[in-house]
């Protein structure tokens, strides 16, 4: 680990296994000046300048008066305010685009390296944020210049109130039960479903660390269509059959042969093991990987994926 980045728990009254063990997907932690000097990883000005880059997924959140806007980028030069009250910037993956920033990944090493999606680095002007909401994934809110006030509600989950016609996904009953104001290099570890919502206090930036969460359909759909190019030719047959078969009624016996064919990929770990590595090793931003190399990486039994790819140099 570069010495420049300290670990997450280098001034915390916990370790990494306390955390893993009673913190990780359980509930919220609050680390002081864990990540000192985090505020000088980017400034407001070198964001802007990315949200102007046709390459660099970026979006503006405005509310005023119980309304919100969302503006997605690019941006051209000047269209940013860095006055105007209740306005949030949000930029993705600026890990991709700042050293700096990247570097931050380090201090997370008692994790998975691959399940970190990104670093989004976020703005605001006073009273800015992006309203009451939960994620489904677990972030790390790293308070870089100014200050920003945190309230925490209660576990959220797909049958959560939220405000209709609202282009954000807002609770409509968001009650707090913690609050923490945060400045530059405390951290807040907030669980996948815990409702949280953010308010500048002043000018603020937070660089929010997200790990990779796919639902059980996007893993289940890349699988098919992993299975498609690889047994293309491979056709459905039926099980031995008796004239008790003919008609309009499914048979046992016919969901028994389609649970074989989905065993034969579930029981096969090498196999699966060999998909998941490609799949969450891929390039958030593919399109982009040739300008700024992503290196998303994971080793199987001696096998090195790279970038979404079995490494055959390795």
């Amino acid at each position: 680990m570069s010495s420049q980045t300290p670990t997450l728990f280098d001034s915390s009254p916990i370790d990494a296994h306390t955390f893993l063990a009673e913190y990780w997907q359980q509930k919220p932690l609050l680390i002081r000046q864990a990540l000192p000097g985090a505020e000088a990883r980017i400034d407001r000005e070198q964001l802007f300048t990315l949200a102007e880059s046709e390459d660099v997924e970026s979006r503006v959140v405005t509310q005023s008066d119980g309304n919100w806007r969302v503006i997605e980028g690019p941006f051209r030069p000047g269209v940013i305010s860095a006055h105007e009250p209740g306005q949030s910037l949000l930029v993705q993956a600026v890990d991709l685009w700042s050293p700096k920033v990247a570097q931050l990944k380090e201090a997370f090493n008692f994790l998975p390296s691959w399940r970190i999606d990104d670093i989004m680095v976020s703005y605001a002007s006073n009273e800015g944020g992006v309203g009451p909401h939960f994620d489904y994934y677990d972030v790390f809110l790293i308070q870089g210049a100014g200050k920003r006030r945190w309230q925490l509600g209660g576990t959220c989950n797909e049958y959560t109130a939220l405000i209709e016609g609202a282009p954000l996904k807002l609770l409509s009953d968001f009650k707090p039960i913690d609050e923490y104001i945060l400045e530059p290099g405390d951290v807040l570890y907030v669980p996948p479903g815990v409702a949280h919502n953010g308010t500048a206090m002043g000018h603020s930036i937070t660089l929010s660390v997200g790990f990779r969460s796919p639902t059980r359909a996007e893993l289940f759909d890349d699988l098919a269509t992993d299975l498609l190019f690889e047994s293309a030719n491979q056709h459905y047959r039926d099980p031995p059959l008796t004239l008790l078969d003919a008609g309009d009624e499914l048979q046992g016996a016919v969901v028994d042969q389609l649970q074989l064919l989905l065993k034969e990929v579930v029981n096969d770990r090498d196999r699966l093991a060999d998909w998941f590595a490609r799949y969450m090793t891929a390039p958030k931003y593919p399109d982009i990987e040739t300008a700024v190399p992503e290196h998303r990486q994971m080793y199987y039994q001696g096998k090195r994926y790279i970038n979404g790819f079995e490494d055959s140099d390795d």
